[in-house]
């Protein structure tokens, strides 16, 4: 079979690192390497290498040293690296403590793993069995904290940690360089205003790395009212206000709380929302009280999207909303018999909605709370998680058959995130 010219340059990259990382004579081989290859050629090598190699070369010369700070080159190796791990997912894996048998997220540690979903497709068991890359562990911390993974953007991981001994505070981190930023303070107490929410995505216009928060006040016989901040990674590292909410973020519906998390796509944050005047408390929605309210990073304004016409009532489980395919899509559970997927084809625009999916619960072994994390190119192949397991499926459009995914450790499936690596700065 022959090698595509990406492969063969990727290939190339390896060489030219093995050659550099020699200990011995490490200026000559540079400088006979340079008289060589042009400085743009050496560029395009080392932006197809992975990250690790590409941070062990900094110890090569000043070249490389700056190489991976240079702006140019970041967002170079980020496109590369885009292409190169599209079909990647990004897992914060809870490894459980055999002593329990509950949920309690305090009995649970996490690591970063990734694993493809190419060779997942392809193992025709559909068995994961993961072997870490000492690489990206973080290494023990306070088992007292709780870790939750809020955000994945470009290859930086926002992480939220709570503790009940202490403060709850965020943070940026880059596992490909093994960076992290400093402690981000969140401004409201999460005990004491439990309804909220905390989304992460990417300004397109400034290029800039953004942080919504909201929590709602709840107070008897009032009207809920939001208190919407922003943090700028960069941005002198403080929140800022913006305007409040229009409309509410459905944020609970009975049991299944804190399933609505906003959704970064295009520059935007989305969230399943409540038209003015609907009870955020009600247990029975239909379509005409419901929409998608997104907020625009640049401009920092909001704007309503309408639901697409079939959808006719939200049954058990709060409506979610996902990126497929680089498309905004909206799911729900239709009538407890079939899971259903939405796709706007067209960002902004009512009627470019399209059904994608409709898929019968038989092929389930119970009527369970589903989450969509990855559509194949093609359209025919789906990986969807269990919510309150820790499970995973994939459904192939073509027989419509489904197979659950065998693994050897715990995950939680639910926490997964779409990830590729990159030389993202944290601060």
């Amino acid at each position: 079979m022959k090698k595509s010219f990406a492969r063969l340059l990727l290939e190339f990259g390896y060489s030219i690192f093995s050659f550099f990382v020699n200990k011995e004579k490490k200026k000559k081989n540079y400088s006979a390497l340079v008289s060589i290859l042009p400085e743009e050629v050496m560029l395009e090598i080392v932006s197809r290498l992975p990250v690790k190699y590409v941070m062990q070369l900094r110890c090569v010369n000043k070249f490389f040293n700056t190489l991976i700070s240079d702006p140019y080159f970041i967002q170079m190796h980020l496109n590369k690296s885009t292409q190169r791990n599209s079909q990647q997912l990004d897992l914060i894996y809870f490894r459980k403590d055999i002593s329990h048998d509950d949920d309690d997220p305090k009995d649970w540690t996490s690591d970063l793993k990734t694993f493809s979903i190419q060779c997942s497709l392809q193992n025709k068991f559909n068995t994961i069995i993961h072997c870490s890359d000492p690489y990206y562990l973080k290494g023990k911390e306070d088992p007292h904290i709780v870790r939750w993974f809020v955000g994945s953007c470009n290859g930086l991981l926002l992480m939220k940690f709570t503790c009940p001994r202490c403060d709850h505070y965020l943070y940026f981190w880059n596992p490909a360089m093994r960076k992290q930023s400093k402690k981000i303070a969140i401004f409201f107490n999460i005990y004491t205003n439990p309804n909220y929410n905390i989304s992460f995505g990417y300004d397109n216009s400034t290029q800039t790395y953004k942080v919504v928060a909201f929590y709602l006040e709840m107070k008897p016989g009032c009207n809920p009212k939001s208190v919407v901040k922003v943090f700028s990674l960069g941005d002198n590292n403080s929140w800022r206000d913006i305007q409040c909410l229009p409309v509410l973020p459905l944020i609970y519906l009975g049991t299944d709380s804190n399933k609505n998390d906003g959704v970064h796509f295009n520059g935007t944050i989305n969230w399943f929302a409540l038209q003015d005047g609907v009870d955020i408390k009600t247990t029975i929605l239909r379509f005409q009280q419901c929409l998608i309210l997104s907020l625009d990073l640049s401009t920092e304004t909001y704007t309503k999207l309408s639901l697409p016409q079939r959808f006719d009532k939200v049954s058990g489980y709060i409506p979610k909303l996902v990126v497929l395919m680089d498309c905004l899509c909206f799911c729900h559970d239709f009538e407890k018999t079939h899971f259903v997927i939405w796709q706007m084809k067209d960002f902004g625009v009512q009627d470019s909605w399209i059904q994608l999916f409709k898929i019968s619960h038989d092929h389930f072994y119970t009527w369970i709370n589903l989450l969509p994390l990855y559509l194949s190119e093609n359209g025919d192949t789906l990986v969807l998680a269990n919510v309150k397991g820790k499970e995973a499926f994939i459904y192939n459009r073509r027989d419509n058959k489904v197979e659950k995914i065998g693994i050897a450790t715990h995950r939680k499936w639910s926490q997964s995130k779409g990830y590729v690596e990159s030389l993202v700065s944290t601060h």
